[in-house]
């Protein structure tokens, strides 16, 4: 019996796993191939995909659309409670603030811009890119200097050009690690890292995002995850929702959470570092804020019943407003980066609003249970 037996494998004949970690081979030595911005990694994947996985990982990316964050907001701030609801609203759109204007000003392309090999898996689009290569070798090398230039000489930019950080990693990172911090659940936090990593995986199986652009994503999420922490400890936090810093004062908490609100995101879509959808949700949500806090915010009660017609309302607002809006200005015709920023703003910050609409309508009939509760203090007072 051979009491120190030797576990031998030959890591050679799992070509997934040095492609991913950066290594490539030529059948008998591992020989370092590509960098974070390398296209090898995300050319190997699309080579084992499918029609149905391709459908999965699809799928799988929604989950750091924007489509779904408004969903999970919803659900918790008109089914669960409202301000920690909305302090999950901050959180996200500080991040796709953050987020976008972090790809502005670095303005690096996707893989399917630096190799017409790369596949745009998740908009079946045709790559037109002149580009076959990978650029400069080394791990911490960027894409090559004739690539980034051309890149950067386009007029226009085609929607959503940039690519570093990763926007669905950044935003997927601190919506799991956001709720878990809020509600303190430990359950959130042991599925938050396999939430991050299926969209990081997806996003470059899909062609959309380099290993350096995930990666770039996840720390920019764990920072603004680390500020968030220290936000919520804070008195700061406190401070946001009450209803006086928030009336028409010149006072400094006032002019501070206006100036942040509403002066910040309105600068940085003037100067083109962030878009018009973005900048729309912004003001759009903190707009709503504002409306609502001034009249007194929701007391998180009522029934499950109260509560799920409080999800249900906001959720076919939001829907059909986005819908009808989709609809609407898809027969504008813009040739002007204003006039289509516009038209993406609109379309954002209008189905935003309708949060103060949904609140305003579950005040008036009674969805939050005020009456019930009012009712209760009373006989308890007898």
């Amino acid at each position: 019996m051979e009491s120190n037996a030797k576990l031998n494998i030959n890591f050679l004949q799992f070509p997934f796993f040095l492609d991913i970690a950066g290594y490539t081979t030529d059948g008998k030595h591992l020989i370092r191939s590509d960098s974070l911005f390398q296209t090898e990694p995300i050319l190997y994947l699309q080579s084992l995909g499918t029609e149905w996985f391709t459908f999965l990982v699809v799928l799988i990316t929604s989950m750091g659309s924007a489509t779904f964050f408004a969903g999970i907001i919803i659900i918790t701030t008109f089914g669960i409670d409202f301000r920690k609801g909305f302090l999950l609203f901050q959180l996200l759109i500080w991040t796709a603030l953050i987020t976008e204007t972090f790809k502005a000003l670095i303005a690096f392309p996707r893989p399917d811009f630096v190799d017409s090999r790369v596949l745009n898996l998740e908009d079946g689009i045709k790559n037109t890119s002149p580009f076959n290569g990978n650029g400069e070798k080394g791990f911490f090398k960027v894409p090559d200097r004739e690539i980034l230039e051309a890149f950067r000489l386009q007029d226009p930019l085609p929607d959503s050009p940039f690519g570093f950080p990763s926007g669905h990693v950044a935003l997927t990172t601190v919506l799991w690690g956001g709720t878990s911090s809020v509600f303190n659940s430990r359950t959130i936090s042991r599925l938050a890292p396999a939430a991050v990593l299926l969209v990081a995986f997806s996003r470059m199986y899909l062609g959309r995002h380099f290993l350096g652009d995930v990666l770039g994503g996840a720390v920019l999420g764990l920072t603004i995850l680390v500020a968030f922490s220290y936000f919520l400890k804070s008195p700061l936090k406190d401070e946001f929702f009450k209803k006086e810093n928030f009336e028409p004062a010149f006072r400094q908490k006032n002019l501070f959470f206006y100036s942040i609100m509403f002066v910040v995101p309105t600068l940085l879509a003037a100067m083109s570092l962030v878009s018009g959808e973005v900048a729309g949700f912004f003001l759009g949500a903190n707009m709503a804020y504002l409306l609502i806090i001034r009249k007194g915010l929701p007391v998180d009660s009522g029934n499950s019943g109260q509560r799920a017609t409080r999800v249900f309302i906001a959720l076919m607002l939001f829907g059909i407003s986005t819908l009808l809006l989709d609809f609407g200005l898809a027969t504008v015709e813009t040739s002007s980066y204003s006039g289509t920023t516009l038209i993406e703003f609109l379309k954002a910050f209008i189905p935003a609003l309708t949060i103060w609409v949904s609140a305003g309508i579950c005040t008036k009939l009674d969805l939050y249970g005020i009456e019930e509760v009012m009712e209760n203090s009373s006989e308890n007072k007898k």
